[in-house]
């Protein structure tokens, strides 16, 4: 709860100092992007702290006073040695929403290779913060699963994005800057430091 409402904090600050920055230069107002920025915030937290089991402090502090030793490599790196097993598309579904809120957001995400590109690095971001929590493994199946996950997403929103493009605009004018090209990766970031914080 304290993670996510230091998230929402953040995210709100920082929406609202660029939209003054855009109707002050731009005269502009968006709405939409900010909206779905929450559920991509809420889908973020909820994926690192309650399902992947992301470090933080409070963990850390409870591994010490008993055992004594955060890192923990416990690595699986042979891809499918047991087949596809019920965790694996378990993890292919946690990542379908990655798949559809990129592009919905973001132009550049219309683009497959990014929307790949991202949810690999994410997906790799992940697994090696596994190392340093415990009883969990770095999986090689867990980063393609992940990445396919978000590839069937791209699918799912490619699909349905004539009709879906009908209501959202994703913003263009997010390309423009060096700057707002980061955005996504400032909300991994702090969701990230929200759930390791927490």
């Amino acid at each position: 709860m304290i993670s996510l409402a230091l998230a929402f904090i953040i995210l709100s600050i920082y929406n609202y100092k660029q939209q003054k920055l855009f109707e002050k230069v731009l005269n502009y107002k968006e709405v939409t992007h900010y909206v779905i920025g929450y559920g991509f915030m809420l889908y973020l937290l909820i994926m690192l702290k309650e399902i992947i089991g992301f470090p933080s402090i409070s963990n850390w502090i409870r591994v010490l006073n008993v055992q004594g030793d955060i890192f923990d490599p416990n690595l699986s790196l042979i891809p499918f040695g047991n087949g596809m097993l019920r965790s694996d598309y378990l993890n292919i579904i946690m990542f379908m929403p990655l798949g559809v809120i990129l592009p919905l957001m973001w132009k550049k995400y219309h683009h497959f290779k990014y929307t790949f590109q991202f949810a690999f690095f994410l997906s790799l971001f992940i697994e090696i913060s596994q190392l340093f929590t415990r009883f969990r493994a770095t999986d090689i199946n867990d980063l393609i699963t992940n990445t396919l996950g978000a590839c069937a997403g791209w699918l799912l929103y490619f699909v349905f994005s004539k009709l879906l493009l009908r209501w959202i605009q994703p913003i263009p004018l997010f390309q423009s800057s060096k700057f707002l090209s980061y955005e996504p990766k400032m909300y991994v970031i702090v969701a990230a430091v929200c759930s390791f914080l927490s």
